[in-house]
């Protein structure tokens, strides 16, 4: 765990411990106001290990964090601290192996594997107004120059394999269908900024929070650092190549008894 990780883990997990799930995931989104944003955190040269940063963002490290140390509670910190590190370890990466190429690099692969696993549901579907496209997945293999660790030729093999043929089928809420689903979000869904940029999916992520009769954005921006951006649906819009949103509802993920935690409520 980096710097203070721990300490902070522990705070925040006191300070939830009564809420249930998805306050949680806005009380602890809140308290990181402030914390600096960091682009490819995890992307250092050298083996990949399981790196748990809580001093420090980017978008994606955000969400899957707090997701992670939302369902971390047990009845002992060090138990507590272990199922952080397993739940990060769970989203993070592919069937839990930790390397570079089994890390979940595109925000919809994410969620899909979040979704199986039980941490969450893709709502998108089912609001009103959704709608779907083919989309491959390239980016990483296409701008191979812009990723450290695609100098690595083994990784840069493996990602270029993995992304030969990977297409995918996302559904998305166009940006003029905003008004008609916003009213079926709550405190502590996820959301995904859908783009037209040629191989990518998903370019920025953050938490929904519900605040005096509005939605707003809690999320970590670059040159801001974790942020709110005032009304969800006026922030996409302003956002340069989004064509639209996702919308995950994060769900408690059972703790096994054998491991000394429970879960929280929804």
């Amino acid at each position: 765990m980096v710097g203070r990780t721990a300490e902070l883990a522990l705070t925040a997990l006191r300070q939830t411990q009564t809420l249930p799930l998805n306050l949680a995931l806005v009380t602890l989104a809140r308290a990181w106001i402030g914390r600096p944003y960091v682009a490819f955190s995890l992307d250092r040269l050298g083996e990949e290990r399981l790196q748990l940063d809580l001093t420090r963002f980017d978008c994606f490290l955000f969400v899957e964090q707090l997701l992670a140390l939302a369902n971390s509670g047990a009845a002992t910190p060090r138990a507590a601290l272990d199922h952080f590190a397993q739940h990060v370890k769970n989203l993070r990466y592919q069937d839990g192996r930790v390397d570079y190429c089994s890390r979940h690099h595109y925000f919809s692969l994410w969620a899909q594997a979040a979704e199986r696993q039980g941490y969450l549901v893709n709502l998108t579907p089912f609001l009103p107004g959704a709608t779907s496209r083919r989309r491959r997945l390239n980016f990483m293999s296409t701008h191979a120059d812009a990723y450290p660790p695609m100098q690595n030729p083994r990784l840069r093999s493996c990602i270029g394999a993995q992304e030969a043929d990977r297409v995918i089928e996302q559904t998305y809420l166009p940006l003029d269908q905003l008004e008609k689903a916003l009213p079926s979000l709550r405190n502590g869904d996820l959301f995904g900024l859908v783009t037209r940029v040629d191989g990518l999916d998903v370019t920025h992520v953050g938490v929904v929070e519900r605040l005096d009769g509005r939605l707003d954005a809690l999320h970590a921006a670059p040159g801001n650092g974790v942020m709110r951006s005032v009304d969800l649906a006026r922030y996409t819009r302003h956002v340069p190549d989004v064509i639209g949103l996702m919308i995950l509802r994060p769900m408690p993920k059972a703790t096994s008894a054998a491991d000394g935690g429970g879960s929280r409520g929804g």
